[in-house]
């Protein structure tokens, strides 16, 4: 078994204010939920009103696994948002 740590980094331009970041991130975490039964939720960066920090947390049954669910989890977030994927770090444990 292995737990898959996941930061994904975001860059949101169009966010005026922390009511328009919180929408978009709330609405993302919600989807990233439903869609890959991961726990999620906004790790660090709160006070920047344009860049957002996710932690995605999931259980693999081996690396191959894992490296699979980084791949289509980055891809939904892509594919879910407007705003610009800046980065991508994963930790297996």
């Amino acid at each position: 078994m292995t737990v898959l740590l996941l930061t994904l980094t975001l860059r949101a331009p169009w966010c005026l204010s922390l009511k328009d970041k919180r929408s978009e991130v709330k609405r993302l975490i919600a989807r990233l939920r439903s869609q890959f039964n991961a726990s999620a939720c906004e790790t660090g960066r709160q006070d920047m009103l344009t860049l957002i920090e996710l932690g995605v947390a999931a259980l693999a049954f081996d690396h191959a696994q894992a490296d699979s669910i980084v791949e289509r989890v980055a891809a939904f977030v892509e594919a879910n948002t407007d705003a610009e994927l800046l980065s991508v770090s994963a930790e297996y444990r």
